[in-house]
């Protein structure tokens, strides 16, 4: 975990969300994995924690999707090209794959961008990638034909009318999946609902928690699982679903 400047070279927008891409020179920076977080200056007192969406060595690039909620994700919302921030990073642990795991991988909203970085280092014929939202607003078009991706939106205006409950039953009828196993991210009642509808399949979550530090000391972003307390910073973000008392 390094400190340094990110420099903001190209900004998309869709609704709330931005797809900022950056540029750096610090070369631990780009030693990243799916699961990993950065703290982001935010014109706040605190820093943000905000996952990696991607990152390219050669070019020395990272992608963030950052979603406008608040004062300090607002700020991210608002930067334009050109201009420069602090960032400390790459913190966390990834989400656990191999080379013989069948994948299901599940986001909803602002939870999508690591299973985008994740879905690019697992071949298509062993994952489809599950992403819902409210409306068709919250769906950021990133995947294109990169990956198999179901999409669900409550109010049926893209996709599947429904959940990714429902969206994660298609993906059961429709692959001959022996193994399948679930890695998520999203919001805390989502991933309850696919613990309870789902309870058979090995099930891995990125958790999303305010933090202050983001490197363990502050304790503002603890969750109590089957051993104690954990820091979701730095001893996860991603746990085994079946570790969290709070999500029981």
């Amino acid at each position: 975990m390094k400190q340094g400047k990110l420099f903001l070279k190209n900004k998309k927008t869709y609704f709330d969300y931005a797809i900022l891409t950056f540029l750096t020179e610090v070369e631990d920076f780009l030693n990243v994995k799916p699961g990993n977080f950065f703290m982001l200056q935010a014109n706040t007192l605190l820093k943000k924690p905000i996952s990696v969406m991607d990152c390219n060595k050669r070019d020395k690039m990272l992608k963030f999707l950052v979603k406008k909620i608040g004062k300090g994700t607002e700020f991210l919302y608002n930067l334009n090209p050109g201009e420069t921030i602090d960032a400390i990073g790459p913190s966390g642990n990834s989400f656990p794959i191999d080379e013989t795991g069948e994948y299901i991988l599940v986001g909803g909203g602002s939870g999508i961008p690591p299973l985008y970085f994740l879905s690019k280092q697992i071949e298509k014929s062993r994952h489809t990638v599950v992403y819902g939202g409210r409306t068709k607003k919250d769906i950021v078009p990133i995947f294109g034909k990169s990956a198999p991706t179901i999409i669900t939106t409550e109010n049926g205006e893209l996709g599947i009318k429904g959940t990714v409950i429902d969206g994660i039953k298609k993906v059961i009828e429709k692959n001959n999946f022996k193994k399948p196993i679930i890695l998520s991210c999203g919001p805390e009642g989502m991933v309850k609902a696919i613990k309870k509808n789902f309870p058979d399949i090995p099930h891995y979550t990125s958790l999303e928690r305010y933090m202050a530090c983001g490197f363990g000391v502050c304790l503002g972003c603890v969750v109590e699982t089957n051993e104690g307390y954990k820091r979701v910073c730095v001893d996860g973000p991603v746990f085994n679903i079946n570790e969290l008392k709070e999500l029981k």
